[in-house]
């Protein structure tokens, strides 16, 4: 819904309350500020991370995690790395928000893999697509790490290239998935291909809901109205198979290129019923890999985050670790 703001002297075309305003002129207000930790050395986990750069023009970064040694003081073999992409809506977070962080340095112990947790530029100032762009330079970025060859001695050393995974958590799903489906067409290089595709309470919308909740029925509402904004020139959630993949039309779930999709929902995440649905048209679409699904019951969207230590959270990372211990 559109109003006159007097300060600004523009018109706004999006107004969510707490979370983002955005202007006609391309002003945009953000009301969720990120709570930055640095890179450092985790005291519960023994994870360390660093910050490093992949497309320094376009401020594209990424947030590297190594699980510690185990108490032999060396690896044993080679660490799978997990390619992840925070969630916010495509326009809000940052792989460097402390319930992110944590979340990686989890992950990374759990699953003892390394994590390159991505730090992409946001809509609207860009669109979803440049979105998509960035995480699959983050993912040739590592890629070219192949044979020892690349800058980032963690990845030299420690990386084993043959299990390299893509994930996401919300919108960061969603963007997991598109880079997922453009491996199924196009070469990352080196060798190198995708393992598998984690998908953590996807972001897709579109088509009939079944929430009947009051606030996932308001919440879904202004999602909605969010999209033509970050993704200008859609042709609306219904039939854009950037946010509803399952849309008549979109391109065959059986081009995905990976052989192996694990999706988590909450059972009360208002988008729930599009994860399941993403689920039973992966299953007919011809795909040849192997899916999981785990639902956590009577959770909500990203309670892993707003909830790390509840044994819910606890369940979802040793889910993801095992399902990726396997690839």
């Amino acid at each position: 819904m559109a109003n006159a703001d007097a300060g600004d002297g523009g018109e706004v075309i999006l107004d969510a309350p707490g979370f983002i305003r955005v202007y006609r002129s391309g002003r945009v207000e953000r009301f969720l500020p990120v709570d930055f930790a640095p890179p450092s050395t985790d005291a519960a986990t023994g994870v360390s991370s660093k910050d490093v750069a992949i497309l320094p023009d376009a401020c594209v970064s990424a947030r590297i995690y190594l699980p510690a040694p185990p108490s032999s003081g060396s690896y044993s073999g080679k660490l799978p790395v997990l390619v992840f992409f925070h969630g916010g809506g495509f326009c809000l977070g940052s792989a460097f928000d402390a319930a992110v962080h944590a979340h990686a340095n989890r992950l990374a112990a759990a699953a003892s893999a390394i994590v390159v947790s991505v730090e992409y530029r946001l809509a609207p100032e860009h669109p979803v697509s440049a979105l998509y762009g960035d995480a699959w330079a983050a993912l040739q970025w590592v890629a070219a790490h192949a044979a020892g060859r690349g800058q980032e001695p963690w990845l030299t050393a420690h990386a084993d290239l043959g299990r390299v995974h893509v994930g996401g958590e919300s919108a960061g799903a969603n963007i997991a998935h598109h880079a997922a489906m453009r491996a199924g067409s196009e070469e990352l290089g080196h060798g190198v291909k995708l393992s598998s595709l984690v998908l953590i309470h996807p972001y897709f919308l579109g088509g009939e809901s079944s929430e009947t909740d009051e606030m996932g029925v308001a919440l879904l509402r202004e999602l909605v109205r969010l999209w033509p904004v970050v993704c200008p020139g859609t042709s609306g959630c219904d039939g854009d198979p950037l946010i509803n993949p399952m849309a008549e039309g979109a391109p065959n779930l059986a081009s995905l290129g990976c052989r192996r999709v694990l999706v988590c929902v909450g059972g009360k995440d208002p988008m729930r019923g599009r994860g399941s649905l993403y689920c039973e048209k992966l299953k007919g679409s011809g795909w040849r890999g192997e899916l999981e699904d785990w639902e956590a019951d009577g959770q909500g969207h990203g309670f892993h985050l707003s909830c790390p230590m509840s044994a819910e959270a606890e369940a979802q990372v040793r889910v993801i670790a095992e399902f990726l211990s396997y690839g």
